[in-house]
């Protein structure tokens, strides 16, 4: 199937898979709400977009409610060198969100064992009892290991200061429990910072990346 075009920013907003390549890579934000998945996301497209005043293109806003509330993706090119397909998420186990069952599905077509990188996003300093064994919950949802194929993505990276990430892993049994599980693959984000480094740095946390990317391991 033939790709777009992109325009001049680098990534295309799109509703639906029609006219994106069938083998295309996914990147896949999951976790739970007002952890950071939109802001993280957001965080991503902002690489290779050096355009100033440039719209979010996923909606973020701090809320007890979910904000996001159906999957949504948006395809890149920059800077990985091919075309990607960034999807954020919505929280699957709130109340209040409508079609949950529908949802995951969609969310299925894009997280495929061998097609995708999991971002499983926890806010930094705030894991929740809800929290506790989501890994496992997300797994029977979708119906696979996606421990095989994720990374802990920690956001609030500011609040740790001088601190060890580490360390403060360490010291919380139930996130250094998820983080075991998922190959200690883990990764921190400062949402409040465009930061192309801690975006690059997290791709090259993505298993076999230098072979699915190799202008950025060129460029980078």
């Amino acid at each position: 199937m033939q790709s777009k075009r992109l325009p001049s920013n680098g990534h295309l907003e799109c509703t639906s898979a029609h006219g994106v390549p069938d083998n295309i890579f996914n990147i896949v934000l999951l976790g739970l709400t007002g952890t950071g998945k939109s802001a993280s996301a957001n965080t991503i497209l902002a690489v290779g977009n050096t355009r100033r005043g440039s719209r979010q293109l996923f909606r973020s806003e701090p809320s007890s409610m979910p904000v996001t509330t159906q999957c949504e993706f948006r395809i890149m090119e920059k800077p990985f060198g091919v075309l990607v397909r960034l999807v954020d998420t919505p929280d699957f186990f709130h109340d209040q969100l409508e079609n949950s069952k529908a949802q995951v599905e969609e969310c299925k077509k894009y997280c495929q064992p061998g097609h995708c990188v999991v971002l499983l996003v926890i806010q930094l300093g705030r894991f929740t009892d809800a929290e506790e064994g989501i890994l496992e919950k997300l797994e029977d949802k979708l119906g696979w290991k996606i421990r095989e194929s994720t990374i802990v993505l920690l956001t609030h990276g500011e609040g740790l200061k001088k601190r060890s990430l580490l360390r403060f892993i360490h010291e919380s049994a139930p996130l250094k429990n998820i983080v075991e599980l998922c190959g200690f693959r883990y990764h921190l984000f400062n949402n409040s910072l465009k930061d192309t480094k801690q975006v690059i740095n997290l791709i090259k946390k993505i298993p076999n990346y230098n072979k699915m990317f190799p202008k950025l391991t060129k460029n980078y």
